[in-house]
């Protein structure tokens, strides 16, 4: 792993690492410690630690041969198991490059449409194509996670501005709410929905490739993912903890629709929808970054001119079937929670340990790393299968019979 003397800093990889993670799962935390109980704060800092560890072993795997780096999370799916692990990996993949941003635009959409509601007839959907039409400036306009990164600077400090508001309006809404609030330290039979929505605040394997790639000193890897998951973590806590405790069993998702109408839920509203409009590049570009490497859009095989004009339009086409997409699926939390049981346990807790016993091998693992993997490969199929039967089922609900407006 040598220096890389024209890629980003540590700051630029630890600031792409927090717009992604940090805004995932912030805002549907409160209504997974009411779905789950008080035991909800134990599996967030349970599953920052286990994604940490399955980060650090998918770099791992990208240099298992000594001799070159593997260029994407696909390629080690590949070289693990041939065309199933090609597969596998490209289809929970693409549902969280994707689908995280689909999740951003049906969650700005819908806000939009509320804040502006007294003063503009403008539907949601068309809110969600305004998004997208913005989204897609620097989405076009930025290559690579280089350059997007200056973006991810903003987007943290956009959401570091969510996640005071919401802390702040909670703890002084408490007062009402203190006498007529009854806890659950567990819920057993919600449990499994729980870890699927938390599994979504520490997506973000799906870009570790693309960020390590960027940065100047790969050798920094460990100690920036570390530190990129606490802060994460310390962000969740500052969400979770006074959401769950001023409105316990009835949180909703996102925790905004509970917040008291007012000042700062505006300025709230406007964070995320800064948030969606600097986060959504990072994850999209990184998914644009695979197609064109498939497509082979490059400059050295397409020419300056073909390779901008190329790209254009394939970025184009990805914007607009995410839009599309968007659309479609207009349940916020019942979408989050398939979302993060569908994908991110498969990509974050189960993929990577198969990947790294299969191409470094797992015989020189103490047993009490043998048992620590076997432990976050329970958690993450049971997540990722019981999970998806709620979440579906829920979809199904939704559809079916709607929500009041």
């Amino acid at each position: 792993m040598a220096e890389r003397p024209e890629q980003g800093s540590n700051m630029a990889a630890f600031f792409n690492i927090v717009c992604v993670v940090a805004g995932t799962g912030t805002l549907g935390l409160p209504y997974s410690l009411a779905k789950g109980g008080w035991i909800g704060v134990g599996i967030l800092i349970l599953s920052m630690i286990m994604s940490i560890y399955t980060g650090i072993l998918i770099m791992k795997c990208i240099y298992y041969n000594g001799h070159t780096r593997l260029a994407s999370y696909q390629e080690i799916g590949q070289h693990a198991f041939g065309r199933i692990g090609l597969i596998a990996v490209w289809f929970f993949h693409t549902s969280i490059v994707l689908g995280a941003p689909i999740m951003y635009f049906i969650l700005s959409g819908t806000e939009i449409r509320e804040l502006t509601a007294a003063h503009v007839n403008i539907p949601a959907k068309a809110w969600i194509w305004i998004c997208c039409g913005v989204v897609s400036i620097p989405f076009v306009l930025m290559k690579s996670l280089k350059e997007v990164s200056l973006l991810s600077i903003f987007g943290v400090v956009a959401t570091a501005v969510l996640v005071g508001v919401t802390m702040v309006e909670s703890g002084l809404d408490y007062k009402n709410h203190k006498d007529t609030i009854q806890y659950d330290a567990v819920i057993l039979r919600n449990l499994p929905i729980a870890v699927a929505t938390i599994s979504v605040c520490f997506g973000g394997n799906v870009v570790y490739m693309h960020v390590e790639e960027s940065m100047r000193y790969p050798r920094s890897w460990n100690k920036v993912l570390v530190w990129a998951m606490l802060a994460c973590c310390l962000m969740y806590a500052m969400v979770a903890v006074p959401g769950y405790l001023t409105y316990g069993p009835s949180s909703e998702s996102p925790i905004l629709k509970s917040l008291p109408q007012g000042t700062s839920r505006k300025v709230a509203t406007i964070m995320i929808v800064a948030h969606v409009l600097l986060a959504a590049p990072v994850l999209m570009t990184s998914f644009a970054l695979e197609v064109e490497r498939v497509f082979d859009i490059s400059i050295e095989k397409r020419g300056v001119i073909k390779e901008r004009l190329y790209r254009t339009v394939t970025r184009l086409i990805i914007m607009g079937a995410v839009g599309g997409i968007a659309c479609l699926v207009p349940f916020f939390d019942s979408f989050l929670s398939l979302l993060g049981a569908l994908g991110n346990c498969m990509l974050i807790y189960v993929l990577p340990i198969f990947f790294y016993w299969r191409l470094i091998g797992w015989r020189q693992m103490p047993w009490y790393e043998l048992l620590w993997c076997a432990i976050i490969l329970i958690i993450g199929l049971l997540g990722c299968v019981i999970g998806s039967i709620d979440a579906i089922k829920a979809l199904h609900h939704d559809f079916t019979y709607g929500r009041p407006e």
